[in-house]
């Protein structure tokens, strides 16, 4: 790596190299060196801010005004260090064209005679309750089509109003934008980055999945400013946050049908001080410390109201309850629907884990079912006694055996021959060493899958010492697709918390699979000439995907995936190992234009590494 090309790095000791490198490379800027500060650089280099710079000063489109609006939230009290580092912030921008809205009470932090050239500034008088109440006065002095609002104690990257610029040129369409977020330690040293996905209107129901700089377009803005509601849901007991502002904004501004998707901005422009701001996210006691009156109020607070909208404006068959962590929330599905549901499962031999599949269903306490086993010539006689059982036990279950006599292994076979029985509005496609825990599972995953625009969902599998099995496929890793967050805790908070949360991806695993039976008709069911073994779950998952149908991943049940003990290793033997390879070509033959990366996962393990090669440069 060539000195050029190196980042700047966030010790004492390199402020004397970086004034030195901005007068070096952007003459003229020397009226900004006393509002700039080591730490808002993050990890970009030289050569690339220079080339940000001469962009933003010779082409046109750069020129248009951002609005910034400094909100204070009412439950956070920052260092006067860290405010002044706020202006800073703005005021070290690459791009120069800024209107800065500030409250009132700290207007004598940017003294108008050190304020860069191309910055304007106004002022607002600020609610002290309520940030809400203080980005409705400030939003409507914004006179810039694209408003930033910024959290007084927090900074943005130098670059971070080009990179929002870009993406609103990319593209127009969309009501807001939203980047990622590292956070700040007192040392100045940062930490804990969170690379968001692409817009997931389902996990914005639990957390804010948007958490980073937002970019509000105006024109969207203007259409809410008038549902006073919005504003209005302050109490005396629960000041509303800067959190709660961003969070809600993002769900209204999403649900306006004459914008697209909410555009996401895949770079660390947003940098949360952390070192003297606790925020309280609840004031509330513990749910069990409740009696019934208290939880029907507790469940009343600003983001439950803003919430229940959310979901009742999408038209979604759920309700939401306050997590008791207080910092998301779950989602609950109807217990009232009740549709047929046939569970298709292929088996051969392993009469003990079939057995033990089957005793978890039959646990649930779901009975409109139908039992589908497709048997792939097994030879164990144990195996045809447990089918002989089966066939003549009488119970609300209806199980079915179909035997099967086939040369070789073809999964997606087994799958279709299963489809021939099905009489269920549902079906699941379901491993015999999977064994469902939560005795209410179907009932979660069919409300999912029933959901509009739900073509397939999926649930976390989990090993038999508690880590992940599975938590979505992803697309780009492992070569062409793979399990993320494989032998993660449950408790891993990476990537918007989506080990425990209910999410968007790519795909999910053929392990345990439900989806509209006429979904399933209308791609033609599993690809068993290209994907006998591999690849067909992500197949079908994709082809869905191309009738316009999403894929989600279910969190709530807790369910056990033995992986492997029925077949073993795929790259176990040569002949398993050949059947691999010719796939994986069929697979990027066929997709290879999404494989380069994830809408729904980000590359974390990748970026991370690098982003941390760069801190340590």
């Amino acid at each position: 790596m060539s000195s050029d090309d190196e980042p700047y790095t966030k010790n004492g000791n390199s402020r004397k190299l970086y004034d030195q490198a901005l007068t070096e490379h952007y003459p003229g800027l020397a009226e900004r060196l006393p509002f700039r500060d080591i730490t808002t650089l993050g990890d970009l280099p030289r050569r690339d801010l220079s080339a940000i710079q001469r962009i933003c000063d010779h082409e046109a489109k750069f020129a248009e005004v951002i609005s910034v609006i400094i909100v204070s939230d009412p439950c956070a009290n920052p260092s006067d260090q860290q405010c002044a580092l706020t202006l800073r912030s703005v005021f070290g921008q690459c791009y120069r064209a800024v209107e800065l809205i500030l409250p009132d009470q700290f207007a004598n932090l940017a003294p108008r005679d050190r304020v860069p050239i191309g910055i304007d500034l106004a002022s607002y008088p600020m609610d002290p309750n309520s940030a809400m109440k203080s980005f409705q006065t400030a939003s409507s002095l914004a006179r810039a089509e694209i408003i930033v609002p910024l959290r007084l104690g927090d900074r943005l990257a130098v670059d971070a109003l080009y990179r929002l610029k870009c993406a609103e040129i990319e593209d127009p369409s969309a009501p807001f934008f939203y980047s990622d977020i590292v956070s700040e330690d007192e040392n100045h040293r940062l930490h804990s980055p969170l690379w968001h996905a692409n817009w997931d209107w389902i996990l914005m129901a639990q957390t804010d999945a948007t958490k980073g700089m937002l970019g509000l377009r105006r024109g969207a803005l203007s259409a809410i400013r008038s549902q006073e509601w919005l504003f209005e849901i302050d109490s005396k007991e629960k000041a509303t946050t800067y959190r709660d502002l961003c969070w809600s904004l993002a769900l209204k501004l999403s649900t306006d049908t004459s914008y697209s998707e909410p555009c996401h901005i895949a770079h660390l422009s947003y940098i949360e001080t952390t070192d003297g701001i606790s925020t309280r996210t609840d004031t509330l006691r513990p749910r069990s410390m409740l009696d019934k009156t208290e939880k029907q109020s507790s469940e009343q607070g600003p983001m439950h109201e803003i919430l229940r909208q959310y979901i009742s404006s999408l038209g979604l068959d759920l309700s939401i309850e306050k997590h008791p962590d207080c910092q998301r929330y779950t989602l609950v599905s109807s217990s009232e629907f009740n549709p047929r549901i046939s569970i298709v499962i292929p088996n051969r031999d392993g009469a003990g884990l079939l057995a033990n599949a089957l005793d978890s269903i039959l646990n649930t306490n779901y009975h409109n079912l139908q039992i589908i086993i497709v048997d792939d010539a097994s030879t164990d006689s144990e195996t045809y006694k447990l089918y002989d059982l089966l066939l003549s036990k009488q119970s609300q279950v209806k199980v079915e055996v179909i035997e099967t006599n086939e040369s070789a292994f073809n999964y997606s076979r087994l799958i279709n021959l299963g489809r021939k029985l099905v009489d269920g509005e549902y079906m699941v496609t379901m491993n015999n060493d999977v064994e469902l825990i939560s005795r209410d599972t179907l009932h979660m995953i069919t409300g999912l899958a029933s959901l509009p625009k739900t073509g397939v969902v999926g649930t976390r599998l989990l090993y038999e010492d508690l880590t992940i099995q599975h938590v979505g496929v992803a697309l780009g890793i492992n070569r062409f697709s793979g399990h993320y967050m494989n032998g993660k805790q449950m408790s891993e908070r990476a990537s918007d918390d989506i080990a425990r949360n209910v999410h968007r991806a790519s795909a999910t695993t053929g392990a345990l699979q439900v989806f509209r039976t006429d979904v399933f008709d209308a791609v033609g069911g599993y690809d068993e000439e290209r994907f006998p073994v591999a690849f067909n779950d992500v197949d079908f998952c994709l082809r869905v995907g191309e009738l316009g149908l999403q894929v989600l991943i279910d969190t709530r049940p807790i369910v056990f995936h033995y992986e492997g003990k029925t077949r073993g290793n795929e790259h176990g033997n040569h002949y398993r190992f050949n059947s691999w390879v010719r796939e994986e070509a069929a697979f990027a033959q066929r997709w290879g234009g999404k494989l380069v990366s994830d809408p729904f996962y980000p590359r974390i393990r990748e970026t991370l590494l690098s982003w941390q090669s760069n801190q340590q440069s």
